[in-house]
């Protein structure tokens, strides 16, 4: 594996973790008695406002873009980034936080897919397998086997696959886009077009007048940063270094590291499937790279086999 691949890999197992965050502070704020809109309507006004103010003192150019450019950050903050704020809010709002946590998870699915018509990214059997162990493993984590916290409903269903969609145009779009623009670039202009047009819904006066004590504002700024600014940074980078694919797969982390804090911070146990899930998904991040390590091996090998013949010659 190489350094570009470490790299990749790295950053990607920090979104997924930095997501799993997200639970707590969603539930925090909601315990507090702030609504899905309004919470929403926080993660990338909270973004936006510590990378303009990080951006404009250490890379002021990066705010340099054409029109182009704008619309492409434009479609991806208002359909890939509110689009999954609103839709995963509402799936867990009509379903409940199992069911609405599987049908987010398609996301790799529709991201390797896509991926391999889009980008001509392979589709081998080592990536089917690890695709299928995290699924599994995600299913497991977030208990889609009890009855009693596993809710279907149309209304449900429909935005538990639009949060899933959502999430996989955040991976294919950040694909594209990178390949042309600064990822500072993207991600400034993508959390400031989210940031506006959730205004139309929870307006910058009504944040402000929601955040009436400390632990409210701890939390907010948890949200904004910890648990969006930092993963949709990080997950949009790796794309530079590995397939979208194989960030999707690493990036669905997510559920463990979620389930490890709701068990230190709530005092939630852990369910022996659930453990089982951990494994499953652990083991599917280790699947794709021994992929990409046997990649490189048969790279080499056939640079050596070149030379080799060169030299016969």
């Amino acid at each position: 594996m190489t350094n570009s691949n470490k790299k990749g890999y790295l950053l990607a197992l920090i979104a997924g973790a930095s997501w799993g965050t997200m639970g707590i502070f969603v539930k925090n704020l909601d315990l507090i008695g702030l609504d899905s809109m309004t919470i929403s309507s926080f993660r990338p006004t909270i973004a936006i406002i510590f990378y303009l103010i990080f951006n404009l003192i250490k890379n002021p150019k990066c705010f340099k873009t054409d029109l182009k450019g704008l619309l492409l950050f434009a479609i991806y903050g208002i359909f890939a980034l509110d689009g999954m704020f609103i839709a995963s809010s509402y799936a867990v709002k009509y379903t409940g936080v199992a069911t609405a946590s599987v049908l987010l998870f398609i996301n790799p699915i529709i991201v390797v897919v896509l991926s391999y018509f889009l980008f001509k990214e392979s589709f081998n059997f080592k990536k089917f397998l690890a695709l299928i162990f995290a699924l599994i493993g995600c299913c497991l984590v977030v208990k889609a086997y009890d009855s009693s916290s596993f809710k279907l409903n149309l209304i449900g269903i429909i935005w538990g696959v639009l949060s899933g969609f959502a999430v996989a145009l955040q991976n294919i779009l950040g694909k594209v886009a990178i390949k042309k623009y600064s990822h500072k670039t993207f991600l400034v202009y993508s959390f400031l077009f989210g940031a506006i047009f959730l205004w139309f819904f929870a307006p910058p006066w009504k944040l402000v007048t929601s955040i009436n004590n400390r632990s409210t504002l701890i939390n907010v700024i948890g949200l904004g940063i910890i648990a969006t600014l930092v993963p949709n940074s990080t997950i949009v980078k790796s794309l530079k270094y590995i397939e979208s694919g194989k960030a999707s797969i690493v990036a669905s982390v997510e559920p463990v590291i979620a389930s490890i804090l709701a068990f230190l911070i709530f005092g939630e146990l852990f369910e022996i499937p659930q453990l089982v899930g951990m494994f499953l998904i652990i083991f599917s991040i280790m699947l794709i790279q021994l992929d990409d390590n046997k990649n490189i091996n048969d790279t080499n090998f056939n640079k050596v086999s070149d030379e080799v013949a060169l030299t016969k010659e």
